[in-house]
Protein backbone atom coordinates (compact mmCIF):
# COMPACT_ATOMS: atom_id res chain seq x y z
CA UNK A 1 0.00 0.00 0.00
CA UNK A 2 1.27 3.47 -0.91
CA UNK A 3 1.18 6.34 1.55
CA UNK A 4 -1.21 8.99 0.34
CA UNK A 5 -2.30 12.60 0.57
CA UNK A 6 -5.97 12.93 -0.33
CA UNK A 7 -6.30 16.38 -1.89
CA UNK A 8 -10.10 16.60 -1.88
CA UNK A 9 -12.05 15.55 1.20
CA UNK A 10 -15.19 16.88 2.85
CA UNK A 11 -15.06 15.17 6.28
CA UNK A 12 -18.10 14.60 8.52
CA UNK A 13 -17.56 17.78 10.49
CA UNK A 14 -18.95 21.30 10.66
CA UNK A 15 -21.10 22.42 7.77
CA UNK A 16 -20.10 19.37 5.71
CA UNK A 17 -22.33 17.28 7.97
CA UNK A 18 -25.27 18.46 5.85
CA UNK A 19 -23.93 16.32 3.00
CA UNK A 20 -24.21 13.20 5.15
CA UNK A 21 -27.75 14.16 6.14
CA UNK A 22 -29.02 15.03 2.66
CA UNK A 23 -27.10 13.00 0.08
CA UNK A 24 -27.41 9.37 1.11
CA UNK A 25 -29.28 8.52 -2.08
CA UNK A 26 -26.50 10.13 -4.09
CA UNK A 27 -23.84 8.13 -2.23
CA UNK A 28 -25.76 4.91 -2.95
CA UNK A 29 -26.22 5.73 -6.65
CA UNK A 30 -22.52 6.41 -7.20
CA UNK A 31 -21.47 3.38 -5.18
CA UNK A 32 -23.63 1.25 -7.46
CA UNK A 33 -22.28 2.96 -10.59
CA UNK A 34 -18.64 2.35 -9.66
CA UNK A 35 -19.13 -1.02 -7.94
CA UNK A 36 -18.10 0.50 -4.62
CA UNK A 37 -19.65 0.13 -1.19
CA UNK A 38 -21.12 2.87 1.00
CA UNK A 39 -18.79 3.01 3.98
CA UNK A 40 -19.83 3.15 7.60
CA UNK A 41 -18.66 6.75 7.91
CA UNK A 42 -20.63 7.74 4.81
CA UNK A 43 -23.76 6.21 6.30
CA UNK A 44 -23.33 7.57 9.82
CA UNK A 45 -21.33 10.77 9.43
CA UNK A 46 -19.05 9.57 12.22
CA UNK A 47 -15.74 11.44 12.19
CA UNK A 48 -13.76 8.91 14.24
CA UNK A 49 -14.84 6.15 11.86
CA UNK A 50 -13.73 8.27 8.91
CA UNK A 51 -10.26 8.64 10.42
CA UNK A 52 -10.12 4.85 10.79
CA UNK A 53 -11.05 4.56 7.10
CA UNK A 54 -8.25 7.01 6.25
CA UNK A 55 -5.86 4.61 7.96
CA UNK A 56 -7.25 1.63 6.02
CA UNK A 57 -6.79 3.55 2.76
CA UNK A 58 -3.22 4.54 3.61
CA UNK A 59 -4.14 8.23 3.68
CA UNK A 60 -1.81 10.12 5.98
CA UNK A 61 -3.18 13.61 5.30
CA UNK A 62 -6.44 15.01 3.92
CA UNK A 63 -6.68 18.42 2.32
CA UNK A 64 -10.06 19.94 3.19
CA UNK A 65 -11.18 22.69 0.78
CA UNK A 66 -14.03 24.57 2.44
CA UNK A 67 -17.30 25.38 0.66
CA UNK A 68 -19.38 28.52 1.12
CA UNK A 69 -22.85 27.56 -0.08
CA UNK A 70 -23.43 25.08 2.76
CA UNK A 71 -23.70 27.90 5.30
CA UNK A 72 -21.61 28.36 8.39
CA UNK A 73 -18.61 30.54 9.05
CA UNK A 74 -15.59 30.39 6.75
CA UNK A 75 -12.74 28.71 8.59
CA UNK A 76 -15.13 26.52 10.54
CA UNK A 77 -13.16 23.38 9.66
CA UNK A 78 -9.98 24.45 11.42
CA UNK A 79 -10.80 22.69 14.73
CA UNK A 80 -10.07 19.45 12.83
CA UNK A 81 -6.41 20.46 12.69
CA UNK A 82 -6.19 20.64 16.48
CA UNK A 83 -8.31 17.55 17.05
CA UNK A 84 -6.25 15.34 14.72
CA UNK A 85 -2.76 16.89 14.45
CA UNK A 86 -1.08 16.13 11.16
CA UNK A 87 -4.12 14.47 9.58
CA UNK A 88 -6.01 17.42 8.09
CA UNK A 89 -4.98 20.57 6.25
CA UNK A 90 -7.73 23.14 5.74
CA UNK A 91 -7.98 25.44 2.73
CA UNK A 92 -10.37 28.15 4.00
CA UNK A 93 -13.01 29.43 1.61
CA UNK A 94 -12.32 32.94 0.34
CA UNK A 95 -14.95 34.93 -1.57
CA UNK A 96 -13.30 37.73 -3.56
CA UNK A 97 -16.66 39.44 -4.09
CA UNK A 98 -16.28 40.50 -0.44
CA UNK A 99 -13.62 42.97 -1.59
CA UNK A 100 -11.01 44.06 0.93
CA UNK A 101 -12.59 41.80 3.57
CA UNK A 102 -11.53 38.77 1.53
CA UNK A 103 -7.87 39.78 1.73
CA UNK A 104 -8.19 40.50 5.42
CA UNK A 105 -9.67 37.02 5.92
CA UNK A 106 -6.55 35.43 4.44
CA UNK A 107 -4.36 37.41 6.83
CA UNK A 108 -6.63 36.57 9.76
CA UNK A 109 -6.42 32.85 9.07
CA UNK A 110 -2.66 32.96 8.53
CA UNK A 111 -2.17 34.72 11.85
CA UNK A 112 -3.67 31.73 13.68
CA UNK A 113 -3.30 28.68 11.44
CA UNK A 114 -0.65 27.22 9.16
CA UNK A 115 -2.45 27.46 5.83
CA UNK A 116 -0.89 26.53 2.50
CA UNK A 117 -3.77 27.58 0.24
CA UNK A 118 -7.36 28.73 -0.08
CA UNK A 119 -10.50 27.34 -1.67
CA UNK A 120 -12.74 29.08 -4.21
CA UNK A 121 -15.74 27.98 -6.28
CA UNK A 122 -16.48 30.90 -8.62
CA UNK A 123 -19.39 29.26 -10.43
CA UNK A 124 -20.95 27.58 -7.41
CA UNK A 125 -21.14 30.16 -4.66
CA UNK A 126 -24.11 32.37 -3.69
CA UNK A 127 -22.70 35.30 -5.71
CA UNK A 128 -21.07 33.60 -8.72
CA UNK A 129 -18.24 35.28 -10.61
CA UNK A 130 -16.18 34.38 -13.66
CA UNK A 131 -12.77 32.82 -13.18
CA UNK A 132 -11.27 35.84 -14.96
CA UNK A 133 -13.50 38.45 -13.33
CA UNK A 134 -11.37 41.44 -12.23
CA UNK A 135 -13.21 41.33 -8.89
CA UNK A 136 -11.01 38.35 -8.05
CA UNK A 137 -7.71 39.88 -9.19
CA UNK A 138 -6.72 41.30 -5.78
CA UNK A 139 -7.13 37.82 -4.28
CA UNK A 140 -5.14 36.18 -7.08
CA UNK A 141 -2.40 38.81 -6.75
CA UNK A 142 -2.14 38.19 -3.01
CA UNK A 143 -2.01 34.41 -3.39
CA UNK A 144 0.63 34.66 -6.11
CA UNK A 145 2.72 37.12 -4.10
CA UNK A 146 2.54 35.08 -0.90
CA UNK A 147 2.96 31.72 -2.68
CA UNK A 148 -0.37 30.30 -1.52
CA UNK A 149 -2.20 27.66 -3.55
CA UNK A 150 -5.61 28.35 -5.11
CA UNK A 151 -7.89 25.29 -5.05
CA UNK A 152 -10.82 25.58 -7.48
CA UNK A 153 -13.59 23.03 -7.88
CA UNK A 154 -14.30 22.87 -11.59
CA UNK A 155 -16.52 20.53 -13.57
CA UNK A 156 -19.82 20.63 -15.42
CA UNK A 157 -21.51 19.51 -12.20
CA UNK A 158 -20.58 22.82 -10.55
CA UNK A 159 -22.00 25.01 -13.32
CA UNK A 160 -25.63 26.16 -13.21
CA UNK A 161 -25.54 26.03 -17.03
CA UNK A 162 -22.95 23.94 -18.88
CA UNK A 163 -20.66 26.61 -20.31
CA UNK A 164 -17.50 25.68 -22.24
CA UNK A 165 -16.32 29.30 -21.99
CA UNK A 166 -15.32 28.66 -18.37
CA UNK A 167 -12.23 26.78 -19.53
CA UNK A 168 -11.15 29.85 -21.51
CA UNK A 169 -11.72 31.94 -18.38
CA UNK A 170 -9.46 29.61 -16.39
CA UNK A 171 -6.79 29.92 -19.06
CA UNK A 172 -7.10 33.70 -18.98
CA UNK A 173 -6.61 33.64 -15.20
CA UNK A 174 -3.40 31.65 -15.65
CA UNK A 175 -2.17 34.06 -18.32
CA UNK A 176 -2.73 37.03 -16.01
CA UNK A 177 -1.13 35.31 -13.00
CA UNK A 178 1.45 32.87 -14.41
CA UNK A 179 3.12 32.18 -11.04
CA UNK A 180 -0.13 31.41 -9.22
CA UNK A 181 -0.34 27.73 -8.28
CA UNK A 182 -3.80 26.42 -9.17
CA UNK A 183 -5.23 23.02 -8.21
CA UNK A 184 -8.23 21.96 -10.30
CA UNK A 185 -10.54 19.70 -8.31
CA UNK A 186 -13.04 17.49 -10.16
CA UNK A 187 -10.37 17.29 -12.86
CA UNK A 188 -11.93 20.01 -15.03
CA UNK A 189 -14.23 17.36 -16.53
CA UNK A 190 -15.46 17.30 -19.28
CA UNK A 191 -12.92 19.94 -20.37
CA UNK A 192 -10.10 17.95 -18.86
CA UNK A 193 -8.08 17.81 -22.09
CA UNK A 194 -8.07 21.59 -22.26
CA UNK A 195 -7.04 21.77 -18.59
CA UNK A 196 -4.26 19.26 -19.32
CA UNK A 197 -3.12 21.47 -22.20
CA UNK A 198 -2.83 24.35 -19.73
CA UNK A 199 -0.88 22.10 -17.38
CA UNK A 200 1.42 21.04 -20.24
CA UNK A 201 2.21 24.71 -20.85
CA UNK A 202 2.47 25.67 -17.18
CA UNK A 203 4.05 23.79 -14.26
CA UNK A 204 1.72 25.69 -11.89
CA UNK A 205 -1.50 23.88 -12.87
CA UNK A 206 -2.28 20.70 -10.89
CA UNK A 207 -5.18 18.32 -11.52
CA UNK A 208 -7.18 16.23 -9.05
CA UNK A 209 -9.31 13.79 -11.11
CA UNK A 210 -11.13 12.44 -8.01
CA UNK A 211 -14.48 10.87 -9.07
CA UNK A 212 -13.95 11.66 -12.76
CA UNK A 213 -10.84 9.49 -12.91
CA UNK A 214 -12.82 6.32 -12.24
CA UNK A 215 -14.75 4.66 -15.04
CA UNK A 216 -16.62 7.49 -16.75
CA UNK A 217 -16.04 8.96 -20.20
CA UNK A 218 -12.48 10.20 -20.50
CA UNK A 219 -11.27 8.59 -17.28
CA UNK A 220 -8.34 6.90 -18.99
CA UNK A 221 -7.09 10.29 -20.14
CA UNK A 222 -6.16 11.03 -16.54
CA UNK A 223 -4.26 7.74 -16.27
CA UNK A 224 -2.32 8.43 -19.48
CA UNK A 225 -1.51 11.94 -18.30
CA UNK A 226 -0.34 10.71 -14.89
CA UNK A 227 1.96 8.20 -16.62
CA UNK A 228 3.46 10.70 -19.08
CA UNK A 229 3.24 14.47 -19.49
CA UNK A 230 1.54 15.25 -16.15
CA UNK A 231 3.72 13.05 -13.93
CA UNK A 232 4.49 15.93 -11.61
CA UNK A 233 1.10 17.65 -11.75
CA UNK A 234 -1.51 14.96 -11.09
CA UNK A 235 -2.76 14.62 -7.52
CA UNK A 236 -4.70 11.86 -5.78
CA UNK A 237 -8.10 12.78 -4.37
CA UNK A 238 -11.29 10.90 -3.56
CA UNK A 239 -14.01 13.59 -3.34
CA UNK A 240 -15.14 11.85 -0.13
CA UNK A 241 -17.97 11.56 0.94
CA UNK A 242 -19.15 11.31 -2.66
CA UNK A 243 -16.93 8.21 -2.82
CA UNK A 244 -15.84 5.68 -0.22
CA UNK A 245 -12.24 6.67 0.57
CA UNK A 246 -11.06 3.06 0.94
CA UNK A 247 -12.61 1.87 -2.33
CA UNK A 248 -11.43 4.95 -4.22
CA UNK A 249 -7.86 4.50 -2.97
CA UNK A 250 -7.98 0.84 -3.98
CA UNK A 251 -9.26 1.74 -7.43
CA UNK A 252 -6.45 4.18 -8.12
CA UNK A 253 -3.88 1.63 -6.98
CA UNK A 254 -5.04 -0.73 -9.76
CA UNK A 255 -6.30 1.59 -12.53
CA UNK A 256 -3.20 1.48 -14.72
CA UNK A 257 -0.97 4.14 -13.23
CA UNK A 258 2.60 2.89 -13.50
CA UNK A 259 4.24 1.58 -10.36
CA UNK A 260 7.12 3.99 -10.89
CA UNK A 261 4.66 6.92 -10.91
CA UNK A 262 2.54 5.82 -7.94
CA UNK A 263 4.61 7.52 -5.21
CA UNK A 264 4.40 10.85 -7.04
CA UNK A 265 0.69 10.57 -7.81
CA UNK A 266 -0.31 9.48 -4.32
CA UNK A 267 2.05 11.55 -2.20
CA UNK A 268 5.14 13.29 -3.55
CA UNK A 269 3.48 15.78 -5.90
CA UNK A 270 1.13 16.97 -3.17
CA UNK A 271 3.85 17.05 -0.54
CA UNK A 272 6.00 19.24 -2.78
CA UNK A 273 3.11 21.58 -3.53
CA UNK A 274 2.22 21.85 0.17
CA UNK A 275 5.91 22.30 1.15
CA UNK A 276 5.83 19.36 3.56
Amino acid sequence: MYKKIDFRVRPPFGNYLTMFQNEQAHFARLADAFDFTVSESQRTGNLEQFVREMDLAGVELCVVPERKNLGGEEGGMFPLVSRYPGRFMVFPYIDPTDGERALEEIDRFRAVWDIRGVSAEPTFQPRPYRFDDPVAYPMYEKLQREDLVLFVSYSAKLLPVVDPDTVRQLGALLQQFPELKIVVGHGGWPWHLEVMAMAFNSPNIYIVPDMYGLTGAGSQDYVKAANTLMKGQMLFGTAYPILNIVDAAGFYETCGIKESVMPDFFYNNAAKLLKL
